[in-house]
């Protein structure tokens, strides 16, 4: 089967531990990406009105597509000029034929800055795609699988994890092209579906100095097994006080990650910027500065264990919210605009809602669950037993500071948010009734 009539995907990102060989060719073909990538946005501004002088001087037509009527007037089908990788070629650029580069790696750039114009297009908020600097401290490169017909034959005669360009060796080493055998720790069991493949291959370098290598797999049989029904459904509601509470009434703690940390970075961070004014003040560039790179290095540990830490408590919440329930229904919040109130952006970072609910959505088509959002406008100040609103028929609105409160028509006592997650998973109720149509807020 072709990879891309394959129905079901996974990604697997995998830790690696590549020798100084590796890692020099490595950064040879993260440069070149990141080369190609620029020159390729370069060239879509030369290409605009603004540069329309500079055009011709920069990559004039070839002589080959000049064509001339029988008077000898030029046509104006004369003004195909070069355009994409056919500008970026390696007569121009010497250093892009070096042995170490991988021959994928171009067009996966072209790709990247292809969605990256696309993504501008469609949404126009994300901005025009913007120049990749030599400085970011996440750097990366992608390149591709590819499978021979007789590789395949000599080895199982079906595409799979072990025969293809980049493929497993066993279960602590893979192939990459160019960088050949290198060490590598699963953090999970290979699937072991009879047809996977593995389809694009990213490279990561992180701020920490660790590599990483992330795959994307396709199969025609799904990576998870359907749980069974548990004839359970639950709704959620997000708070930063508890991080959430559902309909049954357990609580889940916030756990304040960050916040945990705040005190060490700070100290850790002030240190780093000492470091650096003493490097600039002595005129050292700061990669040369051992003191400040040694600094930077601890501060990204920091940083990356606070994140690892919340990575993995969304996981084991989303993944236990999955498994028991058939319907899982949380409220559609606009992180965004929650972020600019200053006085909760920091609490609200820290909790990863956003990264919570993304992992929701994703993780219940996986166990044949169905995942809800729902608008939840009112969900705190209305009655779940007899739908009465606060704030109506005299009664007072609920502030944040209202934890418990009394229904003024029906006398019910209320925990604040346990209403919320009931008032929630009626709301999805509701959704699930209505027929289908695009905007249904569904996922299965």
């Amino acid at each position: 089967m072709v990879k891309n009539e394959m129905e079901y995907m996974m990604g697997l990102k995998i830790r690696m531990y590549p020798n100084r060989r590796q890692e020099k060719i490595f950064w040879k073909n993260i440069n070149a990406s990141r080369f190609v990538y620029n020159k390729l946005l370069a060239n879509s501004w030369t290409d605009s009105k603004v540069f329309k002088n500079k055009l011709d001087k920069r990559y004039p037509i070839p002589e080959d597509y000049w064509k001339y009527s029988k008077s000898g007037k030029l046509f104006k089908a004369s003004t195909i000029r070069p355009t994409g990788l056919a500008r970026i070629t390696k007569e121009k650029y010497p250093w892009l034929g070096d042995k170490h580069i991988d021959s994928d790696m171009a067009n996966n750039a072209l790709v990247s800055y292809k969605s990256a114009w696309s993504l501008f297009h469609k949404v126009h908020n994300s901005g025009t795609p913007k120049f990749k600097r030599k400085s970011n401290p996440n750097q990366g490169y992608r390149t591709s699988n590819h499978y021979s017909s007789t590789t395949v034959k000599n080895n199982g005669g079906v595409p799979s994890l072990y025969n293809g360009s980049i493929k497993f060796l066993d279960k602590s080493h893979i192939r990459l092209p160019k960088v050949g055998r290198i060490k590598v720790k699963l953090s999970e069991v290979l699937p072991s579906n009879r047809l996977v493949r593995i389809a694009t291959v990213s490279i990561k370098h992180l701020p920490t100095g660790e590599w990483f290598v992330s795959l994307l797999l396709k199969s025609d049989e799904p990576f998870k097994k359907k749980l069974p029904k548990t004839n359970s459904q639950v709704g959620y509601d997000l708070n930063t006080e508890n991080f959430l509470t559902d309909s049954y009434g357990n609580i889940v703690d916030n756990p304040r990650f960050y916040r945990s940390f705040k005190g060490r970075l700070t100290k850790e961070q002030r240190k780093l910027s000492r470091r650096a004014r003493r490097a600039k003040s002595e005129g050292r560039k700061l990669w040369e500065s051992k003191n400040y790179q040694k600094q930077r290095k601890l501060v990204a540990e920091l940083h990356a264990r606070v994140g690892n830490q919340r990575k993995n408590f969304l996981h084991t919440i989303s993944t236990t919210l999955i498994k028991n329930h058939d319907l899982v229904v949380g409220e559609n919040l606009k992180s965004k605009n929650m972020l600019k109130n200053h006085a909760l952006a920091m609490s609200i970072s820290d909790v990863g809602w956003k990264s919570f609910i993304g992992m929701l959505e994703y993780k219940a088509p996986l166990y044949g669950r169905t995942f809800i959002e729902v608008d939840p406008a009112y969900t705190t100040q209305k009655c779940n037993k007899c739908g009465f609103k606060m704030g109506t028929n005299g009664s007072i609105k609920l502030t944040l500071k209202d934890r418990k409160w009394t229904c003024p028509n029906c006398t019910t006592e209320h925990i604040r948010d346990v209403n919320a997650s009931k008032n929630i998973l009626a709301k999805g109720l509701v959704e699930l009734s209505k027929p289908l149509t695009e905007d249904s807020p569904i996922y299965k």
